[in-house]
């Protein structure tokens, strides 16, 4: 298990691990436990959506879905044109004043 870990940070051989110093060995172990701690996030936050998803609200003595279509769940389109956008995003987001603030 140790050189199937060092493998995943790029590692092949023992010899290549000895070369690592302490700290570089401590600051990959680090580094992995990041990672795991990203997949965790990940995890819980797929079955946070998947429970969202899911969601229904009373209307009179039935329940309908929250959302009835994907795109209202969760718009591709919309995502991909802020992810493009970048910097322009961030002028409008409600952090923007922080900025004039701390100048």
């Amino acid at each position: 298990m140790y050189l199937k870990r060092l493998e995943l940070q790029g590692f092949k051989s023992f010899a290549e691990v000895d070369r690592l110093t302490i700290p570089e060995y401590e600051l990959l172990m680090q580094a992995v436990k990041l990672k795991q701690v990203d997949n965790d996030y990940r995890n819980h936050l797929q079955a946070f959506l998947n429970f969202a998803v899911k969601a229904e609200k009373k209307v009179g003595k039935k329940s309908i879905p929250v959302f009835k279509r994907f795109k209202k769940f969760y718009n591709y389109k919309e995502e991909i044109d802020k992810a493009l956008k970048g910097d322009e995003n961030s002028k409008n987001s409600r952090y923007s004043g922080i900025g004039k603030l701390l100048k």
